[in-house]
Parts: structure tokens; C-alpha cells; sequence
């Protein structure tokens, strides 16, 4: 199941019966829905969903309580993934309540420290926007807990220790923006287990995040290679991903365009159709790009980060800087050298409006950051933050919460403490809820120093 081999899974457990076959029967269908978005699997799968809620037993056993707690968090993943958020809401609430319950009345069950940490490091770090939710809900989060559970299963011989192991990599690189020691993990995960489509999926995901673009071609190029299992459409986003950090913009769109033809949910869509405009605009062909974003505008949905930015983008009336454009996805590919020459050759007087005047400043603090030029990048974020002001955008917002990394890497907490707030204090930008997400999380830290 962990190597995305489904139908085999339910080959193998065609007719679940113990809490332990359930277990695999629930994740196995949790992933799926979780990576195809199949909207004609997910009425079946809520169904099987619903009969597990409704398993006729007594619930003594720690192993079907964890049952009903684990299926609950999958569930919220999904729904949530779906756009069912209410129902999200209530399967976390659920499965918060359940595994504090297994907690207390069966102490030594180790199992359930996965399902726990997850739970505490989500809430722990829920955006300000939801924070109402769980005031509604009453229930709290530590991310300090959580991964203390999470690192004790993982390095246990308990048979989740893999899957746990993959959680963490993920928390690590997403969550607490500690790309390093994310990538550490995953790239043990994948020395173990150098054909495990997951593994290969989720690394290739995490390098992309750590502006290692070329090392996530690799990965998915390995992935492509895997011919049995789930298929991965969402690969072919990545590597367009990866195409548009590298300027190869032709092969950007192709694999956008793959994407978009064999995907069957609505998520990133919007997303994939600007940026295949976004090629073309910066290939120099501006009336098929303005064709593209005509189709964007009415296609997918905006509950991703990335399909709400996209859809701001297309809302306005001036196109993107493309000088600045184009270093920005060289900074966030890692082709550090090729976006310092491009930020090299214009100066602020060349750019026409503020917006533009600000990115400049903020792509420049990037590299420097990127770079490990930490006392440039301090400068440059400070000025960001300075020029953008009041506005709704998010370079002053992510400039605080990454002067507040730096801040908190020279053990000046007091300073860093201030920053994560201030990020926290910006309100409707594109990217409120990852960068909100990023500083509860730093301050979750903080607190525990």
C-alpha cells in the first residue's frame, strides 16, 4: 500500500476484517483520493468510510479504537482536500478526542502516537483564519508534543515506523521549514526503499521545496520508471514545475499540459493553466498567453494557495515583471547563479510601478537568504517590509517570517518572537494561510526554549 499499489492491496485483504485490515483497506483509499482527487472513488470510499464508523463491536480493544481514530484523520485530509471543510472540521475534532481517549485508557499502546503527533502538530499550527474552528471545537494542539511522539514511533520497531518516517520528513520540510533535516530523512527513506513510488513522490515534492530542482528531476524521472500502481498524474505538475525554475518553458508546458489532461480533480488546475500562460509570456508569445489566461480564469477551483494566487494574477490588469519572473524561479529552482545575474543587470529605477519596486527588493533578500548572505538579506527583507507597508501582498509578510528564521538562527529570540508576530499581523495576502501556519509554528518553538 505505502508504494502506492492499491489494487493490489485489496487484492491481498479482499474482505477486511481485523482492525489491522482495515487499517491498510482505509489508508490505502485515503491515499488514493488524497493523490487522484477521483470524485467517482470518493462516493464509494465514503461509503466504506461510513460501514468502518459503524463496525459493530464493543470497541475494548486498543487496536479498534485506533481504528476509529486513524480512519477520522484520514478522513479529514480528505475531506478538506475535496473542499468539504465543515466535515474536516468535525472527522479532526473526532479523531483528536478518540486518541486522547486510547491515550489515557491504554497508556503503553505505542500506535497511537503517530495519529496523536499528527493531530497536535496540525492544530498546533492551524492559520489564524481557523483558529475560531478550534475555539468551537475546544480542542489544542502542541507541535513540541507532537513531535516527540512522532520521533518515537518513527525510530521504533514499530510496523508504522515507515509511514511515520515519511510524516516526519514531510512536517519537517512543510510545516517547520527545516528543509534540511527534511531532506535528511527522505533521503534515508528513499536509500531504503529506492523503488517505493511514495517515497519517490513525496522526495521529489520536498526538493522542489528546498529549491533543489534539478535533484527533484531525478526523482520524478525514477518515479516514471515505477510502471506499477496508482498513477501519479500529479508528477507531471511537478515537473512542470521544475521546467519553469529552469526557463525550459516549451517542456514547462507540456508537462503542465499532461497534468491537466490526465488529472481528475480540480486542484492546481487554475494554477497549471497560468502558469503554461506565464511560458508563453515569458517565451516572447504574448497572444497565446493571454489565450491561456482566458481559459485559467474559468478553469478548476481556488481553495489551494497556489490556484488563489493564480487567480489574483489573473485579476489584474499588468502582467507579471517578467526580468523579475524569471528570478524569481531561477531562486526557486536553486539556479542561485543564473538568478543573480539576471537581478544583476536592472536597477529599481527600471522597474515602473511599486508593486514591482517591492518584489525587487524581496527577490534580492531570497537570494541573498538562499545564499547564506545573512546580513544582506536582513537589509533587503527590512527594506521590503518598509516599502510594502499596509498593502495586500505577501512579500512583507513572508520577509518577516523569514527574518525571524534568521533572527532565531542568531539566537536573538526576543527580535525573532516580533517578526513571527508581525507576519502573523498582515491580513488577505495570497498566501495567508502557509505563511500564518509557518509562524504559529516558529512561535510554538519559541515557547518551548
Amino acid at each position: 500500500m505505502l508504494n502506492l499499489q492499491t489494487d493490489e492491496a485489496h487484492t491481498l485483504i479482499p474482505s477486511p476484517q481485523t482492525a489491522q485490515e482495515h487499517y491498510v483497506t482505509a489508508l490505502a483509499e485515503a491515499l488514493e483520493l488524497l493523490i487522484s482527487e477521483d470524485q467517482e472513488k470518493y462516493t464509494e470510499y465514503e461509503d466504506r468510510f461510513e460501514k468502518r464508523l459503524d463496525r459493530k463491536t464493543k470497541l475494548n480493544s486498543p487496536e479498534d479504537i485506533f481504528l476509529q481514530a486513524e480512519i477520522r484523520m484520514q478522513w479529514a485530509f480528505v475531506y478538506f482536500k475535496f473542499g468539504h471543510e465543515f466535515d474536516a472540521a468535525l472527522n479532526l475534532r473526532q479523531a483528536y478526542l478518540t486518541s486522547e481517549e486510547i491515550k489515557k485508557r491504554f497508556p503503553r499502546f505505542q500506535a497511537i502516537l503517530k495519529t496523536s503527533a499528527v493531530l497536535e502538530i496540525i492544530i498546533g499550527s492551524v492559520p489564524e483564519k481557523y483558529d475560531w474552528v478550534l475555539s468551537l471545537l475546544n480542542i489544542q494542539g502542541s507541535v513540541e508534543n507532537g513531535l516527540s511522539d512522532l520521533d518515537k514511533i518513527r525510530t521504533s520497531e514499530n510496523p508504522l515506523n515507515m509511514e511515520s518516517d515519511l510524516l516526519y520528513a514531510l512536517i519537517q520540510g512543510f510545516v517547520l521549514q527545516q528543509h534540511d533535516q527534511s531532506i535528511r530523512v527522505m533521503d534515508n527513506i528513499i536509500a531504503s526503499h529506492p523503488k517505493n513510488k511514495l517515497g519517490l513522490f513525496l522526495g521529489s515534492a520536498l526538493s522542489i521545496k528546498n529549491a533543489q530542482s534539478e535533484k527533484a528531476l531525478a526523482l520524478l524521472h525514477r518515479l516514471d520508471e515505477q510502471q506499477t500502481g496508482l498513477p501519479v498524474y500529479y508528477a507531471d505538475y511537478l515537473k512542470g514545475e521544475v521546467y519553469l525554475h529552469k526557463a525550459e518553458y516549451l517542456n514547462a508546458v507540456s508537462a503542465y499540459r499532461s497534468f491537466i489532461n490526465h488529472y481528475k480533480g480540480q486542484n492546481h488546475i487554475k494554477d497549471a493553466h497560468y502558469k503554461i500562460g506565464l511560458c508563453y509570456w515569458l517565451n516572447g508569445n504574448a497572444n497565446d498567453a493571454q489565450a491561456v489566461f482566458k481559459v485559467a480564469r474559468n478553469s478548476g477551483r481556488e481553495t489551494m494557495e497556489a490556484d488563489r494566487y493564480a487567480a489574483r494574477s489573473l485579476a489584474e490588469a499588468e502582467m507579471p515583471h517578467p526580468t523579475l519572473t524569471r528570478a524569481r524561479y531561477f531562486t526557486d529552482g536553486g539556479y542561485y547563479e543564473k538568478a543573480s545575474q539576471i537581478l544583476d543587470s536592472i536597477s529599481p529605477g527600471e522597474i515602473p510601478t511599486t508593486r514591482d519596486q517591492v518584489e525587487y527588493y524581496y527577490r534580492k533578500a531570497r537570494l541573498a537568504h538562499k545564499t547564506n548572505k545573512l546580513a544582506d538579506a536582513k537589509t533587503l527583507y527590512t527594506k521590503t517590509i518598509e516599502l510594502n507597508g499596509p498593502l495586500a501582498w505577501y512579500f512583507a509578510p513572508n520577509a518577516s517570517l523569514q527574518l525571524g528564521y534568521i533572527l532565531l538562527g542568531e539566537s536573538d529570540t526576543v527580535m525573532a518572537r516580533e517578526y513571527f508576530q508581525r507576519s502573523l499581523s498582515y491580513k488577505k495576502h495570497e498566501y495567508k494561510n502557509s505563511i500564518d501556519a509557518k509562524a504559529k509554528s516558529a512561535l510554538a518553538q519559541l515557547d518551548r526554549k
